[in-house]
């Protein structure tokens, strides 16, 4: 065998391997966030405040019981779908797209 033949097999063998290499650690780099994605609970905070604020200030008890009715009607269709579900006065503090508000 020539030198050059040795050198372009050590070439290639060397860049087979260090893919291979390479491969491997991203897998195992990116095992651990993804399982991590998994175990994330989504969350929805319901802004009760506001559903009530909602109301007409000359609102009846129907309506105000029909309100939260409705509240909890979408609490529970949220839990159904997955999700975990707080009440706004029960956070301290929050990203402004996990609240559900009126429409």
């Amino acid at each position: 065998m020539s030198n050059k033949t040795v050198w372009f097999a050590t070439v290639i063998l060397s860049s087979a391997l260090g893919s291979l290499g390479g491969f491997y650690a991203s897998q195992q780099a990116l095992k651990e966030p993804l399982a991590k994605l998994g175990l994330t609970t989504p969350i929805f905070i319901l802004d009760r405040a506001a559903w009530v604020r909602s109301l007409p200030p000359d609102a009846s008890q129907e309506a105000v019981n029909r309100a939260m009715e409705d509240w909890r009607d979408k609490a529970g269709q949220l839990a159904k779908a997955g999700y975990l579900v707080i009440d706004s006065g029960l956070v301290v503090a929050a990203p402004e797209d996990v609240y559900v508000r009126p429409e």
